[in-house]
Order: C-alpha cells, then sequence, then structure tokens
C-alpha cells in the first residue's frame, strides 16, 4: 500500500466516524439527516475510490479514474442539495432546488454516458489537465465543466439567501455554505489533479468540509463568520507589517556601517524603539480600521442606557412613549427599527399581543396577536424573564413544536430579537429590535442591554397606560353624560308626546263618542214624536256605524301598540304574494286618492316569487304607510310604490324583496327619521290635528308608523325611511323602504302555520293566490 492508498483509507475510517457521529446523536436534528448521512456515506466512498488498483478495469473500460469522477460528482450533488435545503430551510426556494436538481441529473448523466464514449480515461493521472486541453477527453470536459457550473451555482445561491436574509443569522448561516461550498469544490480539484501531494491535501480538505457540514448540522446557532474573516485577515495584515517591519530593521542594521561597539549600540537602540514605535502605531491603525468597518453599530452600553431612561422618562402619553422609546432605543442600539408590543392578560391560557403603532410598526395599524401561556416563548419570557431572537423561534430545537399561527405573528413583525418589559414581576409588554445597521448578529451583550432597557421600560409603560386608561375613562364618561343628555331630551320628547297622545285621543274618542250620543238622542226623539221613518232609520244607523268604526280603528290601533310593547303580536304565516298584499292595502284608499286627486302608481309587482307571510297584519302594515304618505303629500301630489327581488347577502340567506313607497310630500325633517317609528309621536304640531282620516296635514294618535314598523320586524324584515329634510313651501317629498324575506327566519314565527284545527279561527287566506292582476299605472 502507498502512501496515498494509507491516507485514503486514514480518510475512509474519518469519514466512518463522523457518520457513526451523526447516527448517534444527530437524530436529535431530524431537518435534512439523510441528506447529510447520504453526503458522508458518498464522500467517504469518493475517498475509499484510492483503494482500488491504479490498473482496475471493469468491463471493457470503466478503471479507477471513473469510478473516482462519478464518486466525486455525486458527492457534490449530494453535498449541494443537503446545503440548499438548510439555507432556505424557512423559506423553501422550490425553483433554486429544482435548478440544481436539474443540473447535477444531467451532470451525473453526462457522466456516466462517457463510459459508452471514450476508451481511456485520464482523469486524476498526473498531467491530465494539460492532455485533457490537447487531445478532448469527454470525461475531462464533462467533469471540468460541470465542477465549473455546479461551483457558480452553488455559491451564487448561497450568496443569493445571504444577501436577502432578513435575519442576521440567517445570512451568516449562508455564507457558512459558500465558505464550505468552496472548500468542497478546492477538495475536488485537488483530489483528481493526479499529483500525490494535492491529492493528500485534497483528502484532508473533503475531511474538512464534511465536519463543516456535520457542524452545521448539529448546530442552529454558527459561529460568526464575518468576525472569523475580519479576525483572520487582521491578524494577516499585522503579521505582515510586523514581518516587514522587523525585515526592514535588520536590513537597515547590516547595510549601515557600525564601527565602534559604543556606537553600534546606539544605534540598533535607536532602530528597536523605533520599530516598537511604529509597530504599535500600525497595530492601533489596523485595529481602528477593523473596527470602524467590522463593528459599525456598536454601542457604549453605560451611555446608551442612561440615554434611553433619560428620554422614556419624559414620556407622558402612551403614544408619546412609544415614540421616544423606539426612537432612542433605534438611535443609541444602531438598528434599523424597533417596536414595542402591550401584554393585555386574558382569563384564558392566552394573552392578547398588541402592537403600539409607531417606530417600526408604524403601518401596522390595530394588529393584534396571541400567545399561549404554556409555550416555550412565553415561558421564556414572562417565567425566566430572558430574552430571545426570532433565530431562535425559526431555529432552535426547542421551539420547533410552536403554533403555526403564532410563528406566523411573530415572523411577520420583521424584528430580530424581543426582550420582555417586566413590572413587578408580570409581563406587560415586549420591547422589541430590528436588524442592526451593519447586519451582525445580536449577541450577548447585546441582549444584555436590550433587557436594561426593557426594564426601564416597565415603570414609564405602566404610567403611560394609566395616564391612557384615565383618559379613556373621562372620555367614556363624556360620552356617557352625551348619551344621558340625549336620552333625557327623548324621554322629554316622549313625555310631550304623551301628552299630546292624551290630547289627540281624548279628542278623537270625544268626536265619535258625542256623534254616538247626539245621534241615539235624535232617535230618541223622533221615536217619541213618532216621526222615525224607515229612511231616517237608515241614515241615523249608517252615521251610528261610521263613528262605532271609527272608535274600533282607534281602539284597535292601541290594542296593537300594547302587543308591540310585551312582544306578544300573535303573526300566522300562509303562502301569499306581494302584489295581493298591496292591492289590498290600496283598494279601500281608493276614493280618498281620487278626493285628494292624487296620483298612484305601482311597479314591478308582477312575477315577484311567493312569501310567507300574515296577510292581515301585513297589510295593515303597508296601508298605514301609505295612509301617511296620503295624510302628508299636497293635494296633486303624487305616490309611487316600486318592488324589486333582491339576492342575499350571504350564503345561505333567503332571497328578499324590497318594496319602496315614496311621496311628494313636505318630507320628514332628518332628527326625526327614527323617532317617526316611535309610538304617539307626530312629527308636526298637534295642533294641526284633524279628525280627517285623509285630510292634508291630518295626524292621527301617532301609532300607524309604530304598528307598521312591528309587523315589518315580526316578519324577519326591516322597515325605514329617508328624506332630505322637511319643507312647507318647496315638498322635497319621503321614502319608505320596506325590506321582506322570502321566508321568514324561525325565530320570526310567534304561532304556527294554519293547520286544519286553526284555519276555522284565522284570517281566510285562499293557499294559492288569485292569478296576479297588476294595480293600474295611476289612480
Amino acid at each position: 500500500m502507498d502512501f496515498v492508498s494509507g491516507i485514503s483509507l486514514l480518510m475512509v475510517i474519518a469519514h466512518a466516524a463522523l457518520l457513526a457521529f451523526v447516527l448517534a446523536l444527530g437524530r436529535r436534528y431530524k431537518f435534512g439527516l439523510w441528506r447529510l448521512i447520504a453526503t458522508l456515506a458518498i464522500a467517504g466512498a469518493t475517498a475509499a475510490a484510492y483503494l482500488l488498483p491504479a490498473d482496475l478495469i471493469l468491463g471493457s473500460n470503466v478503471g479507477r479514474s471513473f469510478l473516482l469522477a462519478l464518486a466525486l460528482v455525486t458527492t457534490i450533488s449530494a453535498f449541494g442539495s443537503y446545503a440548499i435545503s438548510d439555507i432556505t430551510r424557512r423559506k423553501p426556494d422550490h425553483r433554486m432546488r429544482t435548478a440544481w436538481y436539474g443540473l447535477t441529473a444531467i451532470w451525473l448523466l453526462a457522466t456516466a454516458s462517457a463510459a459508452f464514449v471514450s476508451r481511456e480515461f485520464i482523469v486524476a493521472q498526473a498531467g491530465w489537465l494539460a492532455n485533457a486541453l490537447q487531445a478532448i477527453d469527454p470525461l475531462s470536459v464533462i467533469l471540468l465543466v460541470g465542477l465549473t457550473i455546479a461551483g457558480i451555482m452553488l455559491l451564487g445561491f448561497s450568496f443569493y439567501s445571504f444577501y436577502t436574509a432578513l435575519l442576521p443569522e440567517v445570512a451568516n448561516r449562508a455564507l457558512f455554505w459558500v465558505m464550505n461550498g468552496a472548500v468542497l469544490l478546492f477538495a475536488g480539484l485537488m483530489m483528481i489533479s493526479g499529483t500525490a501531494a494535492l491529492v493528500v491535501a485534497g483528502f484532508f480538505t473533503l475531511l474538512v468540509s464534511m465536519s463543516g457540514a456535520v457542524y452545521a448540522h448539529m448546530n442552529y446557532r454558527l459561529f460568526d463568520v464575518r468576525a472569523a474573516l475580519a479576525m483572520v485577515l487582521r491578524t494577516g495584515i499585522i503579521v505582515v507589517l510586523t514581518a516587514a517591519l522587523i525585515l526592514a530593521v535588520s536590513m537597515f542594521a547590516r547595510a549601515a556601517a557600525l564601527g565602534r561597539q559604543g556606537e553600534a549600540t546606539l544605534v540598533l537602540l535607536a532602530l528597536a524603539l523605533s520599530a516598537a514605535v511604529l509597530y504599535v502605531g500600525g497595530r492601533q491603525l489596523v485595529e481602528w480600521l477593523f473596527g470602524r468597518l467590522f463593528r459599525i453599530g456598536e454601542s457604549d452600553p453605560a451611555q446608551a442606557t442612561r440615554k434611553f431612561t433619560q428620554e422614556v422618562s419624559k414620556a407622558v402619553e402612551l403614544e408619546q412613549l412609544v415614540t421616544l422609546a423606539t426612537d432612542t432605543l433605534t438611535q443609541q442600539m444602531r438598528l434599523r427599527r424597533s417596536g414595542i408590543i402591550l401584554i393585555n392578560d386574558t382569563s384564558g391560557n392566552q394573552v392578547e399581543l398588541k402592537i403600539m403603532q409607531g417606530g417600526g410598526f408604524a403601518e401596522m395599524k390595530d394588529v393584534k396577536g396571541r400567545l399561549t401561556k404554556d409555550t416555550r416563548l412565553y415561558q421564556r419570557l414572562a417565567g425566566e424573564q430572558a430574552p430571545v431572537t426570532q433565530f431562535d423561534l425559526d431555529f432552535a430545537p426547542q421551539y420547533q413544536d410552536w403554533d403555526e399561527k403564532e410563528r406566523q405573528f411573530f415572523a411577520s413583525l420583521q424584528m430580530s430579537a424581543y426582550a420582555p418589559v417586566i413590572l413587578e414581576g408580570i409581563q406587560i409588554g415586549i420591547l422589541c429590535c430590528g436588524p442592526k445597521l451593519n447586519d451582525t448578529p445580536f449577541n450577548t451583550s447585546d441582549l444584555d442591554l436590550m433587557m436594561a432597557m426593557a426594564h426601564q421600560t416597565g415603570v414609564a409603560l405602566r404610567n403611560a397606560r394609566l395616564v391612557a386608561d384615565l383618559r379613556h375613562l373621562n372620555s367614556s364618561m363624556r360620552a356617557l353624560n352625551r348619551v344621558l343628555e340625549d336620552a333625557n331630551d327623548q324621554l322629554e320628547k316622549l313625555d310631550s308626546v304623551k301628552t299630546d297622545f292624551i290630547t289627540i285621543a281624548s279628542h278623537e274618542l270625544r268626536t265619535p263618542l258625542a256623534q254616538l250620543r247626539g245621534y241615539t238622542d235624535i232617535m230618541d226623539a223622533l221615536n217619541q214624536q213618532g216621526m222615525l221613518n224607515q229612511d231616517q232609520t237608515t241614515g241615523l244607523i249608517n252615521n251610528l256605524r261610521k263613528a262605532t268604526e271609527r272608535m274600533e280603528e282607534l281602539i284597535a290601533a292601541m290594542l296593537d301598540v300594547s302587543q308591540l310593547d310585551v312582544n306578544a303580536m300573535d303573526l300566522r304565516f300562509a303562502q301569499t304574494t306581494a302584489e295581493t298584499v298591496l292591492r289590498m292595502a290600496i283598494d279601500p284608499l281608493t276614493d280618498a286618492i281620487k278626493q285628494r286627486k292624487l296620483t298612484l302608481s305601482a311597479r314591478g309587482l308582477r312575477g315577484l316569487p311567493h312569501i310567507q307571510a300574515d296577510l292581515q297584519r301585513l297589510v295593515q302594515a303597508f296601508r298605514n304607510i301609505i295612509v301617511n304618505a296620503i295624510k302628508f303629500t299636497p293635494d296633486g301630489g303624487r305616490i309611487d310604490i316600486q318592488a324589486e327581488l333582491k339576492a342575499p347577502e350571504m350564503p345561505g340567506d333567503p332571497e328578499h324583496i324590497l318594496v319602496t313607497i315614496k311621496d311628494s310630500g313636505v318630507g320628514i325633517a332628518k332628527e326625526n327619521l327614527e323617532l317617526i317609528f316611535k309610538k304617539f309621536f307626530r312629527a308636526y304640531d298637534p295642533g294641526l290635528h284633524s279628525t280627517g282620516t285623509y285630510k292634508f296635514m291630518g295626524a292621527g294618535p301617532g301609532l300607524g308608523l309604530t304598528i307598521a314598523r312591528g309587523v315589518v320586524e315580526g316578519h324577519g324584515g326591516k322597515i325605514w325611511a329617508e328624506s332630505p329634510g322637511h319643507d312647507m313651501k318647496s315638498p322635497p317629498g319621503a321614502t319608505f323602504y320596506v325590506l321582506l324575506p322570502i321566508t321568514p327566519p324561525h325565530e320570526a314565527r310567534r304561532v304556527l302555520p294554519f293547520d286544519s284545527k286553526n284555519a276555522a279561527a284565522a284570517t281566510p287566506v285562499p293557499s294559492t293566490p288569485p292569478p296576479p292582476t297588476s294595480p293600474p299605472a295611476s289612480t
């Protein structure tokens, strides 16, 4: 066994040891485990290729050179697959993975196909690179071109992930894979160089690359690559400068013709002092330059804490505290952004996280999240009262079983570190720090400084929240006072309305009662004188009937309103149509419409679907609305009725029919658009009251619209009015809207629908409505 074969055997043993180590301890880190195992096994097989005899021939032309090339291509393919999956662990990039898999598949197929087109392989033989360039060797060309493209892709993917990473730790991990990928590519080139010394160096370089992959798998937080590179570069520069200085002094001493011993000693002493001064100055200059280049963003903890305390102590308002705290934190720690999250404890197993708008959360208005109390993050912040980084939340093993919604909430904040704001042992908030200006990871000193500032925030945050709560309480009290004032105004209006109602109702009742008494006295006098004939009797009876009907209408309206007060109005649903309802509501009003010279039109009633409704009550409701329009529309005015089918707003909701009743009347003041549906309310002076039912401005007791609303809402519908305002000189008109469901909701059914047992007691409604006939375009 020659020297190279011995080193090859040693490398096989070393790779086997790495593989055993991963199998024994790597199972705790499951992500990418099998990719790493495959990479280590193939790398060991690559090193073992040199254990094969140099003159080995399998088949016609497959020898050690071909097997080594194939093993190396497979090693680079497996390594790249593992590296890319590790880099894109939290943000999978399928395009990147697909591109790598496609390239390596083509590379492997091309390498394997070289066995069928080449008779002799010169890869890994002495001087093969020069021969490959002189005489085209397919395997050599495929290997070199593949190494070039694979190297560009692997390093390019790693650099892309480095520059696009949101977290500095993720960027550091990508930079680590840039270095480790470059090490692997150099190892591959040296192993196939054909020179024994380079092959041995390639073995050790390959082992270093595989050890780096195992290190990255076993540790989610890697050493700071940029800091390590800066230290190596700084040390190298200092060593070079020191060597140059020593060399210069030595050459000067040799060149100087030193005479006597005393003079030589003085000259050497002067040279030594000069060299020492130059060395100290040069070293300090190098340290300062590297400090400026690589440690920009570092701050003095004592000064930063003192400045932060001074600023937050000035805040009184909560918004002012958020602005001062985040601005000072960003400036002192040299961050890109920062923010504050308030914690509101709830009675359950979760706390509410409220993002305070300002600082780094300026565009996140009214954003809230939840955090479960038994999660590892809550225990870390509230229990251990310790900071945590976003990188730990994404990659640390103890946070891998975390709820995905909570994980996404913190990831969406785009912050790098979190420190709990503690007051009297209770967590009341979270101080959030974004990436640093120099994009370096947060170290222990940074997290300690964050905790110091978070402790200073606690008292100020409590005081600011107390001020905010006090202001909110005062605002609520003022709002309640306004509500009470409005309620008092409403009560005063209603009290006045009730007084007016008593006046109007007494007048309404007194008139028919006086008629009843007067007509009965006349009948009695005529009867005693024997002058009562049949015509007189018929006339008196008709007048008595009108008076009793008027009394009955008023008493029925009062009873209906009393039923609405106790939610006891019976609604018996049966199938009918909107056309039938409106026709029955309009027909009794035809004479009044003609007397007032009004024009009434009804459109859109045909073709509407059947509805489930209490016909008698719904006719009553629409008649009250139309009567209201007749009363407050001047003679010669117009009333338009329009009906249409409305689609459901939400899936599963029933369709609705919208009926619009628009008049050209005097209108309704905007402040009375809701009050007109209150019982006893009359929008105009009760002194304008007239006993005439349909006379202009002849109001009744103020119950018609109240009953209409109760009936419509009992059907599961809505009723409302719209009007530009009230004007007697230029009537603006008013519009009433009635929205009725095709099928009322279950809670609208106050009593069961008609059946054979109660049909006799119900208002007779035909089971199949009569053929629809459109009302006249104008009446």
